[in-house]
């Protein structure tokens, strides 16, 4: 025989479980598009750790990404932050690290002069000791500021996509 209370507390995480899932159903059907207004660019969201491939104002394109392990806001180099803001986009170049690397623009000029340093920031494919591991390299914030996609194939596509849209811009937030 079932235990009473096994039964009783079966049923109310079933009921747990299912309104957890409408719940969550609910909010991805309320899903905001998060490229509206930013044109064609790439667009970086550390907090959710997702970047879109922003064109038209349209998301065409989304991967998971990993960023610096030092958090975020990069003033000085060697903090392994991530930057904030809006910066200039390199051509995509191959790596012997990451697979391939796209440079941005960090710092600014403006960020220059407030004192900001550091250099070789980019948007990357995973090290390629661990590509092997696929997009869980995208899991932990393990770069030195970069922004990491989990694969070559993404960041192919992401190098692809910038080159054919001739996109010059990023916004990192």
């Amino acid at each position: 025989m079932i235990n009473a209370m096994f039964l009783r507390n079966a049923v109310r995480f079933l009921i747990f479980v299912f309104a957890y899932l409408g719940m969550a159903a609910l909010c991805h059907g309320a899903k905001t598009n998060p490229c509206e207004g930013h044109e064609t660019s790439l667009l970086v969201d550390t907090k959710q750790h997702k970047m879109w491939l922003c064109q038209e104002s349209k998301p065409v394109g989304e991967y998971k990404v990993a960023i610096g392990k030092g958090g975020i806001n990069k003033i000085k180099q060697g903090d392994n932050k991530t930057p904030l803001g809006e910066y200039t986009l390199g051509i995509p170049r191959p790596s012997s690290r990451f697979g391939t690397f796209i440079p941005i623009g960090y710092p600014t000029q403006e960020q220059i002069s407030r004192g900001y340093t550091g250099s070789d920031i980019g948007v990357h494919g995973p090290y390629r000791f661990f590509k092997w591991h696929g997009n869980s390299t995208a899991w932990p914030d393990w770069t030195r500021g970069c922004i990491a996609v989990g694969t070559d194939r993404a960041i192919s596509e992401v190098a692809r996509w910038i080159k054919t849209r001739k996109v010059a811009r990023i916004i990192i937030r």
